[in-house]
């Protein structure tokens, strides 16, 4: 479990799953803002990958965490945004504070 610069530690973990762009080969730049669905595009098998570490590096509940919110199975349903904020600010709760 982190216990020192969470902030950084999410970001890090985010960074893993953050390719290079198709027409820059830039990596996407992440923000506490960004969302893993809309912003980033995050595949919905790679994005419950890295919650999957995410609950196992921060001890967070993973039954707490609705991943259909987020990456729910109709790409056009309205969902809850997945951001990093969340996943810092969760972390350093030390428990799910989205849905």
């Amino acid at each position: 479990m982190v216990t020192g610069d969470i902030e950084q530690a999410v970001f890090d973990l985010v960074g893993e799953y953050n390719g290079r762009r198709l027409f820059s080969m830039k990596p996407y730049p992440l923000t506490l803002t960004t969302d893993l669905n809309e912003d980033f595009r995050m595949d919905p098998l790679d994005a419950y990958e890295l919650l999957e570490k995410y609950v196992d590096r921060f001890g967070i509940e993973p039954s707490d965490i609705d991943f259909g919110h987020y990456f729910p199975e109709d790409f056009s349903q309205v969902h809850d945004p997945l951001t990093i904020q969340l996943l810092i600010d969760s972390a350093k709760a030390g428990r799910w504070l989205g849905k």
